[in-house]
């Protein structure tokens, strides 16, 4: 009887352990979806800088690549610094009949925190994909409008390593930019 009240506890024990984390996850999950609605906010009341930098504007056909066009938007502010703080990154191209649109969310110390990218590439299994990071790590993923487990996804690890290689190149690219501005 003692053995089975042991036993019992242990996995409930576990299981508040368990718990515990998923919580927090959920916890931190949600902030990053509040401060994805925050920024959107400001940014539609127009309360954040914009640069813009669009390739192929007047929609010509390139030599080698066809229907092609792209535009970067960065949105920043100030906060009391001399320096901005990038808040978002979105990216629109338009590659022939399919179209990518990706989002970058960093938070105040210019970390990525959220990943979002919408395409019609048939190549890909997804439509619709959303990755929420914390310090780098994926926390959670959202593929289609459904919450899926890293390891149930069918995007990859290198796809999840990527989107957040490529939001660090997006920030060293505001960051220079801002360099040169700030040196005339």
């Amino acid at each position: 009887m003692k053995k089975q009240w042991l036993i019992l506890g242990l996995i409930v024990g576990l299981s508040l352990c368990n718990l515990t984390s998923v919580l927090a996850q959920n916890k931190r999950v949600r902030y990053i979806q509040d401060l994805y609605y925050y920024v959107q906010n400001k940014i539609s009341k127009e309360q954040y800088y914009l640069n813009e930098y669009q390739l192929n504007s007047t929609g010509k056909k390139l030599p080698t690549k066809g229907d092609y066009k792209r535009l970067e938007r960065y949105f920043y502010s100030f906060s009391g610094k001399s320096q901005p703080t990038i808040r978002t990154i979105t990216i629109k191209t338009e590659d022939g009949t399919q179209t990518q649109y990706e989002e970058f969310l960093y938070d105040l110390d210019g970390q990525l925190i959220f990943y979002y990218e919408n395409q019609n590439d048939p190549k890909k299994k997804y439509r619709k994909l959303s990755v929420y990071f914390q310090k780098g790590e994926v926390i959670h993923i959202i593929q289609n409008k459904t919450p899926v487990k890293l390891s149930e996804a069918s995007v990859s690890e290198v796809l999840l390593k990527d989107a957040w290689k490529k939001g660090e190149r997006y920030h060293k690219k505001f960051d220079e930019q801002i360099k040169a501005y700030t040196r005339e």
